[in-house]
């Protein structure tokens, strides 16, 4: 079974992090469906470091009795934020309950990218390296992870190099999505590409995840077997579809799945929604917030067009709960 650092995971398929999507009221839910865990949102450390933790307190969020195992999310350029952002959050009588840090180094989005935060951190190892050192000494003994990609130019092929820094800076799990920067989330995920740094990790003595097109039990046995893959995390294919952790499960194990009724998908975006309610400043400001988790919920039912137009311009629950059942 994998293991981040002296964390035992009780299965290797988790949810990877999705600004938008990695809410803690989704983490929850999809760590009842199979989901090992799940780390938070991406939040700026330095913002942390000069803006305290509360305006970024939504997107640090997290519930250690409902979620299991918690990891928060940072990303940043600067080792110093790091290390003041991470004691700010083990200071915090919530989020100090948090089991691991991970550290994004593979965001593709220019407004992160150009401050050279994310996936431009691939582009400066010393200075990736300098971030994770920075990370561990500040945690307190609490594992360090990094997610990244296989490299950040168009057509990398893998970068072996960045895992050995990674490694050497005392990462403790490293996660490799399987698509440079440049490539954003276009085309499919190179599972070569991603096998090169797993092969990296393996000899570094590191955890390593992997990560890119993985929706099945088919998909995720490959990545896992060709990749060195200690676990794996699973992105878009989980967007509005916590059942995929039960489908890839059962069928990493020659099980059959039977998928989720329409009804049943339309009763879980309900649960979720109202749960986002509950944390939100206010309900018009959770059901916008959600309108692009809908048009996941509602993707290939019948009518899903004209569902997914009204869902996107509803501001109320009683509204989203009229459009999906009348």
């Amino acid at each position: 079974m994998a293991s981040i650092g002296k964390i035992k995971l009780d299965n290797p398929v988790c949810l990877a992090p999705m600004a938008g999507f990695s809410t803690v009221t989704y983490r929850v839910i999809c760590r009842g469906f199979g989901s090992s865990y799940a780390p938070t949102e991406l939040c700026s450390a330095r913002s942390i470091r000069y803006r305290g933790i509360g305006p970024s307190y939504q997107y640090l969020r997290i519930d250690p009795e409902r979620e299991g195992l918690c990891s928060i999310q940072l990303f940043g350029f600067d080792p110093v934020d790091f290390e003041y952002a991470i004691g700010a959050i083990l200071d915090d009588e919530i989020l100090s309950k948090t089991d691991m840090i991970d550290i994004n180094m593979g965001c593709p989005v220019p407004k992160v990218i150009k401050t050279g935060a994310g996936s431009a951190l691939m582009k400066t190892p010393k200075l990736a390296g300098d971030i994770v050192r920075a990370a561990v000494k500040a945690a307190c003994g609490k594992p360090v992870t990094v997610k990244t990609r296989i490299g950040f130019d168009k057509g990398s092929k893998g970068d072996p190099e960045f895992i050995k820094v990674l490694s050497d800076a005392g990462c403790d799990m490293i996660c490799v999505h399987g698509r440079s920067a440049a490539a954003i989330y276009s085309g499919k995920a190179d599972v070569d590409a991603v096998a090169l740094m797993g092969k990296a990790a393996k000899e570094a003595g590191v955890t390593f995840f992997a990560n890119g097109d993985i929706s099945d039990g088919v998909s995720a046995l490959e990545m896992k077997e060709k990749c060195f893959a200690d676990g794996l995390m699973v992105g878009r294919a989980a967007c509005g579809n916590p059942w995929v952790f039960d489908k890839i499960r059962k069928e990493m194990e020659g099980k059959v799945f039977t998928g989720p009724s329409s009804g049943e998908r339309k009763e879980m975006l309900l649960r979720h929604l109202k749960e986002e309610v509950e944390l939100a400043p206010s309900e018009d400001a959770a059901v916008r917030a959600m309108r692009g988790v809908f048009v996941c919920y509602v993707k290939g039912m019948k009518g899903a067009a004209e569902l997914k137009d009204r869902l996107c311009r509803a501001v109320s629950v009683a509204e989203v709960e009229d459009i999906l059942w009348n």
